[in-house]
């Protein structure tokens, strides 16, 4: 085409001139929308990147673009254009050079405010000689010859005047360098909303969209590089697409804010102007306006998005040139006639080619410029720093200034030395220099009142430091004014620590706080206060002190407070100490017995007044206790003690009480609960918490508690039967088993006021001759053949009659009773059997087993005691048989073996009766010297049910395997006897065979029998 007609190179050059406006267009577009402490920065930024865009598409770019096509990918011909080539080159060159100038400056002012000067020019380079070359070369190369040969181009993609090769491509870059460099300092704080950043100068901004408007005709109308019939259409479309954008795009932010927001106006129009440049020369005056109107909409929902993701851009870049531009793009598939068009191909066709103009788009100027610019920027920072973005870019980066900063230089110079005598500088001709002059008179008169202060404030200053209570002025918001140094004395802060501080809870406790406040708040109404309270220190340490407060008057307004503080610690600690020691316990430091009834006595009684109150009480014993202090020492008792009681009330709540009663003894009360199973839930945590080791000087001492509750608190009239009724809960506990806890009810006091009755009636019992020995038959379980007896203890009271021994053994056990009726048991036995065995000859191989209980086994006498019975009775040794529970072996082994050979000396069998229920191990059956083994009647009376006929074959297993015989108890029906027979079970008793008779019974169903 170098023989073009002049009109037509007229027309490119005249167009690209048009272009070239465009330039001072982006420069009061930019200037505009931002801040004026970076106007110059914009403007300077405009200039710089055109200038250096055009050099760097004059040697390199051009030739890339338009140079010989490699595969339709880049050219390599044309370095460093040649203006000689003719008028038409030569035009075409500085047509496409204004293009690529354009995809340049739109760049500069999405990362505006915020990136380095010479960053910025590295990246308009890289736009410029490459990216913006590459993907031109792919959608327009051989466009100045007619027939298009880049990839792109050949196949179909149509953008008549750039929507993508120049307003998408920068678009792209411009979003990379965005994700890159992040937003300017301040647009998205970390704690709190987006904040928008004022525009310097909104009428600016919009004369650059007018200068834009106008360039725009020469962006459209010269790429058709002739001054044909078409140019006016594409003209007049471009206006139309630029109107229902802005139209469309101020419209709908009205209707959404309630505003008609200017910056709305501004993208639209140039939105619309964006989207119709692919495609003004093929779509009707409709079409544009649809095509401008969409691309009103569009900017406002890329703006959106760029919002929700924290996305600055300065100037709307993004929304209108990369946004729009892919709307336009992909508008010449939706609107373009095909016969303008040209390209053959069917609207899907069209659609697809368009889709890959856009994605190559994405690649060549987003993926990979985004992966080199974050690559430089690890290297070398892109962005200024924060402190130079503070003072803006004119400065930082250019050194420019103007008389507001000049003036905001001096007052930040004045409030850093604080000299009121210092006076900005004055011109007079201008609006600041008016500023200026006014600030001065301030300064001035201000300077004068300071003066007059700072004698007063010296005068009272002397008073205020010279005092030795600790004072602090406040002002009327609470804030701390002034501190003297009593106040620093007591309370050790610096006065430079608290100026200027309003954090109440640095002087006040939590708990006082509130009070503090509504101090505070009745002195700022003109009361005076006085009151002794509690204050800490900067350490944390609470100090009592007397305070005195009085409100400042000024000009017949309260201004503040005075607080004055005097300590009275030693006073206050003298009466607490006092106070402790009477109603606390030396050892653990808790309320002790006194101070626990003055309390529960005070819980009784607002339960009487206020019925829906609630308490609960507990009494708690520790288990084993005795052993701790008998094998360890006191003073591991009393560290044991300790730990209990820091494991107690580390389960309790600040509200409830746990004191020491005495001993090993503690007491609780627990107040305002919700439920009955609160208090449940608390006892078990307690018992957990106390059964864990306690490790004290590398002894891991373990133990647990018995704890006794009462529940239903409404009918106590005084603490003390609450407390006894606790307490006989808790020895309820302790009987069934300790490490437990029982809820007292009405029949644990029946049982009690039972048992003292018992108690005292069963001293005189065996006195009185009011004990009989009952015996049970043996038999051998294969036979049936009488092997001995079995002597059980009965009660014949006088006026109650027979007592079971379930009620008065544990009684007599409790009260030590036990030895003598268990010596009144075996004496008794023994003499009986000698009289059956006189009888008959037939009766000598019969023995009798006697119970022998923990206290009497461990009584140091027992031995010697059954060598009398049975030299008293004559009785054979080997007729005895003493039956102990493993629970009396365990208590003490080695104890228990001495005792048990020394019986065994004498020729006494020994058994261990309820089997199974302990210990149950072979290696304490191998230790201990005994005859056999009497399985405990639970494993019976459940006949063939479940796994008692594996665990009674076990046992019998196991007695055989040590050679000791096996005696069952409980038998009560056959196929309880058919167990025994098929686990070869040698001998067995129960009401299968006869229940304990009397003396005479026995003789008169048995022992005659056997004579008979």
């Amino acid at each position: 085409m170098n023989d073009a007609p002049l009109i037509d190179i007229f027309w490119i050059v005249f167009s690209a001139s048009l272009v070239f406006l465009m330039q001072p267009g982006f420069m009061c577009l930019e200037s505009g929308l931002t801040r004026s402490k970076n106007s110059i920065n914009v403007a300077v930024k405009n200039l710089a990147d055109f200038s250096f865009s055009v050099i760097g598409f004059w040697a390199v770019g051009y030739a890339i673009m338009f140079g010989t096509s490699q595969a339709g990918l880049f050219g390599n011909m044309g370095f460093f254009f040649s203006m000689d080539q003719g008028p038409f080159p030569t035009a075409f060159f500085f047509f496409q050079v204004m293009f690529c100038g354009t995809a340049t400056t739109i760049f500069s002012g999405a990362v505006a405010e915020r990136m380095k000067f010479s960053s910025y020019l590295v990246i308009a380079g890289i736009l410029a000689i490459a990216v913006y070359p590459v993907f031109g070369h792919w959608a327009w190369n051989g466009l100045e010859t007619g027939k298009l040969s880049g990839w792109l181009g050949s196949r179909g993609f149509v953008d008549f005047a750039g929507s993508t090769v120049v307003h998408s491509v920068g678009g792209w870059l411009s979003l990379a360098a965005l994700l890159v460099i992040g937003p300017r300092s301040g647009r998205f704080p970390k704690n709190g909303p987006p904040r928008e950043i004022t525009a310097f100068n909104l009428p600016l901004s919009i004369l650059g969209v007018m200068l834009l408007w106008f360039g725009w005709f020469g962006f459209n109308g010269g790429s058709t590089l002739a001054l044909d019939g078409s140019v006016a259409g594409i003209i007049a479309k471009t206006t139309l697409a630029a109107s229902t954008g802005a139209a469309a795009c101020i419209l709908y932010v009205w209707y959404r804010t309630g505003l008609p927001k200017v910056t709305a106006l501004i993208n639209g129009s140039l939105g619309g102007l964006v989207a119709i440049t692919a495609g003004c020369h093929c779509v009707s005056s409709i079409d544009a306006a649809v095509v401008g109107a969409v691309s009103g909409l569009v900017c406002v929902y890329v703006e959106q998005l760029l919002f929700r993701l924290k996305v600055d851009d300065a100037v709307g870049a993004v929304p209108v040139h990369l946004g729009c531009g892919i709307w336009g793009t992909l508008a010449v598939a939706l609107f373009g006639d095909a016969q303008r068009l040209g390209t053959g191909l069917s609207f899907q066709g069209q659609f697809v080619i368009q889709m890959e103009g856009i994605v190559a788009a994405f690649l060549i100027a987003f993926v990979i410029p985004y992966m080199v610019i974050k690559g430089i920027d690890r290297i070398w920072p892109m962005r200024v720093s924060r402190e130079e973005e503070e003072k803006g870019l004119n400065v930082s980066e250019h050194g420019a200034t103007t008389e507001l900063h000049d003036l905001f230089e001096a007052m930040d110079y004045q409030t850093k030395t604080g000299d009121l005598s210092v006076r900005v500088p004055v011109e007079p001709f201008t609006e600041v220099g008016q500023i200026a002059k006014k600030y001065n008179h301030v300064m001035t008169a201000l300077e004068l009142a300071s003066s007059k202060i700072e004698h007063q404030h010296a005068l009272f200053q002397e008073l205020f430091d010279s005092s030795p209570l600790g004072i602090i002025m406040v002002d009327a918001q609470g804030r701390i004014v002034d501190v003297n140094e009593g106040f620093a004395a007591l309370f050790g802060y610096l006065p430079k620590d608290l100026r200027g501080r309003s954090d109440i809870s640095l002087l006040v406790p939590e708990h006082l706080i509130e009070e503090a406040e509504a101090a505070l708040s009745s002195v700022l109404k003109g009361k005076t206060l006085t009151r002794e309270t509690i204050r800490k220190d900067k350490a944390g340490r609470l100090i009592d002190v007397a305070l005195f407060i009085y409100p400042i008057l000024v000009n017949d307004e309260i201004q503040g407070a005075y607080y004055i503080y005097n300590d009275i610690t030693q006073r206050k600690e003298f009466e607490t100490q006092l106070s402790h020691q009477a109603f606390h316990d030396a050892l653990t430091g808790l309320p002790n017995r006194m101070l626990f009834l003055e309390r529960l006595s005070s819980a009784v009684h607002r339960k009487k007044r206020k019925k829906d109150f609630t308490y609960a009480a507990m009494m708690l014993d520790m288990d084993r206790f005795k052993s701790v202090n008998d094998t360890l020492g006191h003073q591991i008792g009393d560290a044991f003690l300790i730990a209990v009681a820091d494991r107690i009330k580390a389960c309790l709540r600040d509200i409830d009480t746990v004191a020491r009663l005495g001993g090993d003894e503690f007491g609780i009360i627990l107040e305002d609960f919700n439920h009955p199973r609160e208090i449940v839930d608390v006892a078990k945590r307690i018992m957990r918490e106390l059964e864990k080791p306690v490790v004290i000087e590398t002894n891991e001492i373990r133990s647990s508690a018995s704890v006794g509750i009462v529940l239903k608190t409404q009918f106590y009239q005084d603490a003390k039967s609450v407390m006894r009724d606790a307490d006989i809960a808790m020895y309820r506990a302790k009987e069934i088993g300790k490490a437990c806890f029982k809820v007292f009810n009405n029949k644990m006091h029946t049982k009690v006021v039972r048992e003292n009755e018992l108690e005292r009636e069963l001293r005189d019992a065996v006195f009185n001759e009011e004990l009989a020995v009952y015996y049970q038959p043996i038999v051998s379980v294969r036979e049936a053949a009488l092997l001995g007896f079995e002597a059980l203890v009965r009660w014949n009271h006088p006026t109650q009659g027979l007592i079971s021994p379930a009620e008065f053994i544990p009684v007599a056990e409790e009260t030590g009773q036990i030895v003598d009726i268990g010596e009144y048991v075996l004496k008794e036995a023994c003499r009986q059997m000698v009289k059956w065995q006189k009888l008959s000859t037939n009766n000598g191989h019969l023995t009798i087993s006697v119970n022998v209980s923990a206290k009497q086994f461990q009584s140091s006498r027992l031995v010697k005691f059954v060598e009398e019975v049975l030299d008293e009775t004559g009785l054979a040794p080997e007729s005895l048989k003493l039956e102990l529970t493993e629970s009396t072996l365990m208590r003490n082994a080695r104890t228990s073996i001495r005792t048990m050979q020394g019986l065994k000396d004498m020729g006494i069998r020994i058994v261990v009766d309820d089997f199974g229920t302990g210990y149950s191990s072979l290696s304490y059956i191998q230790r201990f010297p005994i005859d056999g083994l009497k399985i405990d009647r639970s494993f019976i009376s459940g006949g063939a049910q479940k796994e008692n006929p594996k665990i009674v074959q076990t046992i019998v297993a196991l007695a055989k395997s040590i050679g000791v015989e096996v005696v069952a108890e409980g038998v009560e029906e056959q196929v309880q006897l058919e167990l025994l027979k098929a686990a070869n079970c040698e001998s067995a008793q129960g009401f299968m065979f006869s229940k304990p008779l009397d003396e005479k019974e026995i003789t008169r169903q048995f022992i005659m029998d056997l004579e008979n």
